[in-house]
């Protein structure tokens, strides 16, 4: 492998600078365009969710204060700050319930950090949807190819990395570069300053670091493109350099699947959407005792024990014994299990505070037990209840809902967003708001979707 400062025989992050800086939304399928639309609705719902997450609170509190010019827009607030911060808050809230999408070959969460850092700085130069669109799609696309490198066979990474937080910033860094319409070089330098503050580790989920992980990502990938237009240089060899993020992050790394097929296959294609705010792994879990749940007659007081069979990463993952809080619920199928054999249903009300302190929740939950099955998918899962005078009610899911197999629909993606905005727009605003991002490429201004997302009285719509 060539030295850290010798670029002649460095190629990838080059290749895919040169891919972005030529990038023409024209040229790209139908189908990605719409795919891309889906990915805005699922966060543009999150967004608007979290906005009055008690973790939000915190960090506009802190942060706020500390702002430069209003140039963008806190979704799902009454506040505008600077563009670095408005992604860095923005991929919190449409974080922070975890209800985010999902690259499943990595287990990355795009749309998070790359939507965020996009809008915002789309807002500040006044870009049109269209271009908005097109750097979101860019984004989403090199991020998660850069995550493949880590996690495509041979290359093997560490399960505590926290890929999101890892990659996000050179997600965030390519959408930044293609709205400032950067040529390859400077892109190529915007990627290496959003690759040198890689940063995620999952020891933090549960807490509310989780959701700072991506939003941090958002906020580097702003700030690298605007450094990297002003000339702020950087290894045009960042990621596959000597020293350089693939040797750092995996050992061995894969570049080769960084480049593979780009232009002509989208890795946006494989994202997929979740119906429950968890951990993907524990969804089949879900699907599973919803089903039982919701069986005429079932009766949740009558269960003796339950025991579920899952694949192995889902206990690695999902395996927290007894969560404490509505964040630490993220990583409990135990509590998930719970909760869906007892309400009969798995939305953000099951991974509030109240849900995990539920005493019907918490006692079933240390009646459930959980096994290893290597044989299994990830989306797949078998539940037996052991019910009260003998009697086994068995429940296999193949395919989970939300699962690759299985993909959310668009009207499912739009109950979702209904769901999570109701707190914050009346149902008026949300179906605006709603309608202008599955059309954003016929806005003439990204403001034009972004200033409809204010609480109450404070909004304009026009």
């Amino acid at each position: 492998m060539a030295d850290s400062h010798d670029t002649s025989s460095l190629k990838v992050t080059r290749e895919l600078a040169a891919y972005v800086a030529n990038s023409r939304f024209d040229a790209m399928p139908d189908a990605i365009h719409a795919e891309a639309k889906r990915a805005l609705v699922n966060w543009m719902g999150g967004a608007l969710g979290g906005a009055d997450h008690p973790a939000l609170e915190k960090a506009v509190a802190v942060l706020a204060p500390a702002s430069g010019p209003g140039e963008a827009q806190v979704i799902g607030r009454d506040l505008r700050v600077d563009a670095m911060l408005a992604a860095l808050l923005n991929s919190m809230s449409a974080s922070v319930h975890v209800y985010d999408d999902t690259h499943p070959p990595s287990v990355a969460h795009p749309t998070s950090p790359v939507a965020a850092a996009t809008l915002a700085l789309a807002e500040r130069i006044g870009a049109s949807g269209e271009d908005t669109l097109h750097a979101l799609i860019l984004g989403i696309e090199v991020m998660c190819r850069v995550s493949n490198i880590l996690t495509t066979a041979p290359a093997k990474s560490a399960l505590g990395l926290f890929m999101t937080g890892i990659t996000g910033g050179m997600g965030g860094a390519v959408a930044g570069a293609k709205l400032l319409k950067l040529d390859a070089q400077k892109t190529a330098w915007a990627i290496g300053s959003a690759a040198a503050q890689a940063a995620g580790i999952r020891v933090v989920h549960g807490t509310d670091a989780t959701p700072l992980m991506p939003g941090v990502a958002a906020r580097a990938g702003v700030t690298s493109a605007l450094l990297a237009a002003a000339g702020f240089t950087a290894n045009e060899g960042s990621i596959e350099g000597a020293k350089g993020f693939a040797e750092v992050f995996a050992a061995p790394a894969n570049l080769d699947v960084a480049v593979e097929g780009l232009g002509q296959r989208f890795e946006l294609a494989t994202l997929t959407y979740k119906p429950y705010p968890c951990g993907i792994v524990a969804h089949p879990s879900i699907d599973a005792c919803l089903e039982l749940a919701h069986r005429p007659g079932f009766n949740a007081g009558a269960i003796e024990r339950v025991e579920l069979q899952v694949h192995p990463v889902t206990l690695k993952l999902t395996g927290l014994r007894a969560p404490r809080t509505g964040m630490q619920s993220h990583n409990s199928v135990y509590h998930w299990a719970a909760a869906a054999l007892i309400r009969a249903k798995a939305g953000i009300a099951e991974e509030s505070d109240e849900a995990v302190a539920d005493p019907a929740i918490r006692t079933l939950a240390e009646k459930v037990t959980a096994t290893a099955d290597a044989s299994m998918g990830m989306d797949q899962c078998t539940v037996f209840a052991h019910m009260a005078g003998g009697q086994v009610l068995e429940s296999r899911v193949e395919h989970c809902r939300g699962s690759t197999a299985r993909p959310m629909t668009d009207a499912e993606l739009d109950e979702k967003f209904l769901a999570q905005s109701q707190n914050i727009l009346d149902e008026t605003t949300r179906g605006i708001v709603l309608q202008r991002t599955r059309g954003i490429e016929s806005l003439g201004a990204i403001g034009d979707l972004t200033r409809l997302c204010v609480p109450q009285k404070k909004r304009h719509i026009q």
